[in-house]
């Protein structure tokens, strides 16, 4: 049988639940083209960057609880944060997520401080379907501190997974984030994401994959920044 009771359920996998005591952690590589609304376009592969991914560090102390450090933050350096699983069952698993994100880095001239300090929090349903299927949807609601305006970010995320061997399956995922909310114009930034996870072991996992961003509409202020445009990335997980 080639069900995910089957397969070794790595830290990629959609609908895993985290041991009492593990540490993993979760890195990778994405080269990334688009355009700008400044009308500097790079629309072109030749025109992209190589972007490294987050780095993700958790670690599980209990049946029901768990800590994290992520680089994985649009406005500060990094992040903290704590995580509950509320529901366990096959089916139906609720967690429940907090995190910091903090601002810490200053010009060392002006003293002028880079990125935002922010917090947030998160709901995730997910579970298993059969023997070869998972799924999970998450909304995250996110509040930043800005000098010129406080303001609420929202993402909806939804993902499915499916094992077609006992060491390989097809991931997918969608994603719309609503930027900015307080302020006069909200941002919508829809993304879709395809890819496989391989678990090369039962501790180590990579997960190549192909994401588009698609053009954002609402709000007037993505000058510079990158908008309808690819990402082909890889990441990786180990548990230790």
């Amino acid at each position: 049988m080639m069900g995910v009771g089957h397969a070794h359920a790595n830290r990629l996998d959609v609908s895993r639940i985290s041991r009492n005591g593990e540490f993993s952690a979760g890195f990778g590589a994405a080269f990334v083209t688009g355009e700008n609304r400044d009308q500097t376009h790079r629309t072109d592969f030749g025109a992209g960057r190589i972007h490294e991914l987050a780095l993700d560090l958790s670690y599980t102390f209990t049946d029901r609880a768990g800590v994290s450090f992520s680089t994985d933050n649009d406005y500060s350096d990094a992040q903290v944060g704590v995580k509950w699983k509320v529901l366990r069952d096959r089916a139906l698993r609720l967690d429940i997520f907090a995190d910091y994100g903090f601002a810490w880095t200053k010009n060392a001239r002006t003293h002028d401080r880079f990125g935002h300090n922010n917090v947030d929090a998160a709901v995730r349903i997910h579970g298993l379907i059969g023997d070869c299927w998972q799924w999970a949807a998450k909304v995250t609601g996110q509040y930043v501190w800005i000098d010129s305006g406080n303001f609420w970010n929202i993402n909806l995320n939804a993902e499915v997974m499916r094992y077609l061997h006992p060491n390989w399956a097809i991931k997918g995922a969608a994603s719309y984030d609503m930027v900015q909310i307080s302020r006069p114009k909200t941002i919508y930034k829809p993304s879709a994401t395809i890819g496989i996870v391989y678990n090369m072991s039962p501790v180590a996992a990579v997960h190549p994959y192909v994401k588009y961003h698609f053009s954002s509409y609402g709000g007037d202020n993505t000058v510079g920044a990158h908008d309808n445009y690819w990402k082909f990335a890889v990441a990786f997980s180990v548990e230790f």
